[in-house]
């Protein structure tokens, strides 16, 4: 008779300990499905909706101890993430790069980039990114240290029991559904906020006629590289979007949110008026310089294109986007 109880005790901890059930008798994991993407998660974190442009789905744990974000962006025009995906040399004591790796996640290649931010709460941040569908998708950790530094010899605990109420159950279990009715979907790859003009805008790769957005040059820099980072933006049709750039007055600031760094990148107005006559700004060389630029090009004089007008910036704060 003991002889059973020992091994009914033992398969009951087996279970327990497995995550089919816990001490309340609900599931420890959870699944998320969107027909786009599936994933587990444990059952104690708190979902929401996304919030912007790029955000799918985001979690956070009881105690608002940390967040996780799954979001989708568009790759721009010629960009890979296995060729072009870097940290970017504009960074600031508050946002430092710890380690980096490529590994295999259910067959997709993964990119996993780690930071320390310098923040009152220490905390650390855990970007994964994958190449798919003609998309870049992303999860993105931040919190304390606690959920990242139970790691094995091979940097990660897939499978351990232990592992299963870390980012890791979602980490190890994403998929991404292969199928064309998901493949371009997203729209812009970053945005632009102009505070003085009150202009927002979508950052995209398809074309400077593209409504409601500006066009980033392909032959131009990203953000926070060092080179000019050049966007175009009409100036009298297509919703206007550089309507009232030639307002903008030294100091002003030019926000760019980057869903691809996941960094979002201050640059500061110190000149306005720059007119290169019988120039496009498709036709312009983009030089690399000392320090990260951004240029906003405009035609000129308004509802002609006889010359192209310019706003040259300056990089002055990175920081995690938040």
């Amino acid at each position: 008779m003991k002889k059973y109880l020992y091994i009914i005790i033992f398969l009951t901890f087996i279970i327990t300990a497995s995550g089919c059930i816990n001490y309340n008798g609900e599931s420890q994991i959870k699944h998320y499905n969107n027909g786009e993407i599936s994933f587990d998660y444990p059952g104690t974190w708190n979902m929401t909706n996304g919030t912007d442009n790029s955000e799918i789905v985001s979690f956070s744990d009881p105690n608002k101890s940390f967040n996780v974000t799954v979001s989708k962006i568009s790759i721009p025009q010629g960009y890979s993430l296995k060729n072009d995906f870097q940290l970017y040399s504009a960074e600031d004591n508050d946002f430092k790069l710890i380690s980096k790796r490529n590994y295999t996640i259910n067959g997709m290649d993964a990119y996993e980039y780690y930071y320390k931010l310098n923040s009152a709460e220490e905390q650390n941040r855990k970007e994964i990114w994958f190449e798919k569908n003609n998309q870049l998708y992303n999860i993105v950790y931040t919190g304390s240290g606690a959920e990242l530094e139970a790691k094995s010899d091979s940097g990660l605990m897939l499978n351990s029991i232990n592992d299963r109420n870390t980012v890791n159950t979602l980490i190890n279990s994403f998929i991404i559904n292969d199928t064309d009715k998901y493949k371009n979907r997203a729209t812009g790859w970053a945005e632009i906020i102009i505070p003085a003009i009150h202009a927002k805008w979508l950052i995209t790769s398809n074309s400077v006629n593209t409504a409601d957005s500006v066009y980033h040059l392909p032959n131009s820099y990203y953000p926070g590289e060092n080179g000019e980072m050049a966007l175009m933006g009409h100036h009298t049709t297509h919703h206007a979007p550089f309507l009232n750039i030639d307002k903008l007055k030294v100091g002003n600031s030019v926000i760019i949110k980057d869903y691809i760094t996941q960094k979002e990148y201050t640059y500061q107005v110190t000149s306005n008026g720059d007119i290169r006559w019988g120039v496009k700004g498709v036709s312009i060389g983009y030089q690399s310089t000392q320090e990260p630029e951004l240029l906003l090009i405009t035609c000129y004089p308004p509802g002609f294109s006889q010359a192209a007008w310019i706003v040259h910036t300056k990089l002055v704060s990175v920081q995690p986007l938040s």
